[in-house]
């Protein structure tokens, strides 16, 4: 196995291992004989081939997960970071009428939720 191969492999453990979406630099923070360029590399990679999704966090960073297929939204914890995939999307309809009202087809759509978690609303955080 080559040495870029265990990197990128090393690389989406990582990301598949977390249930948050995570900074290149808070990744690269977490794997040994990886460089912040070769994270950096492999997650516009991932991110161009679909394997890895980005989030915007308030103060701008980017952040990756892995989610898998199929339309879905992300519910994320703005105490912990913690993302949960929704899949239970209501806004295909209401999206179409919209668009259908003001003559747009083909209309895709973006949903972030943000809100606390059930830990830490208990912790108080």
């Amino acid at each position: 196995m080559s040495r870029r191969t265990e990197q990128r492999e090393a690389i989406l453990d990582a990301l598949r291992g977390s249930d948050r979406a995570v900074t290149a630099q808070e990744l690269h923070g977490t794997l040994e004989g990886v460089g912040l360029a070769t994270v950096y590399r492999n997650l516009q990679r991932l991110t161009d081939e679909g394997t890895a999704e980005t989030l915007r966090r308030d103060n701008g960073e980017q952040a990756f997960l892995i989610c898998g297929g199929g339309h879905h939204h992300h519910l994320t914890c703005r105490v912990c970071g913690r993302v949960e995939r929704v899949r239970d999307c209501r806004l295909d309809d209401w999206a179409g009428e919209v668009a259908a009202a003001h003559g747009f087809a083909q209309v895709e759509h973006n949903a972030e939720l943000v809100g606390v978690c059930k830990s830490c609303l208990k912790t108080g955080k």
